[in-house]
């Protein structure tokens, strides 16, 4: 190379170049990290099947929905027992109409799966699927004794 020529690097410079570098979030799965110690014992073995296999994920989330219809159903019935609506916005909802409140309590429920599905590789949003299982569940036992003592 001559001193006439100018200087051409063989590659590029690393030096200059800009480049964006997507760091996503972690997942809450790292096998890196220590197993954490839950609260309830179990839960991350149930958290890690929930993500490991998404047909029981969906099985999970369509029951959820189904107890969220349930819910709707016997709360309906207790109306007609003569019972009150617990949740205050609810009660607002009921005493506007049923249709609107039986979109709202069934379309939350609804959106709320679609949204745990899309985040389904995240911690958070599976242990979302398993609360609102054991939420739903607990509400519609609640309900099905209350009814048990109206009757």
């Amino acid at each position: 190379m001559s001193s006439t020529e100018p200087h051409t690097p063989r590659g590029p410079d690393r030096r200059r170049a800009r480049r964006f570098v997507f760091r996503d979030q972690r997942s809450g799965f790292e096998r890196r990290e220590p197993q954490r110690q839950s609260v309830i014992p179990g839960i991350d073995a149930a958290l890690v099947h929930l993500r490991d296999n998404p047909r029981t994920l969906i099985e999970v989330l369509l029951l959820a929905n189904l107890l969220s219809v349930l819910d709707l159903m016997l709360t309906l019935i207790l109306f007609r027992e003569g019972a009150g609506e617990a949740n205050p916005f609810m009660g607002y909802l009921f005493a506007n109409g049923v249709a609107q409140a039986a979109v709202v309590k069934i379309g939350i429920i609804a959106a709320a799966s679609l949204g745990i599905w899309e985040l389904r590789r995240r911690r958070p949003a599976l242990a979302t699927a398993i609360f609102f299982l054991i939420a739903y569940g607990a509400v519609v036992l609640y309900e099905l004794v209350g009814l048990a003592r109206l009757l």
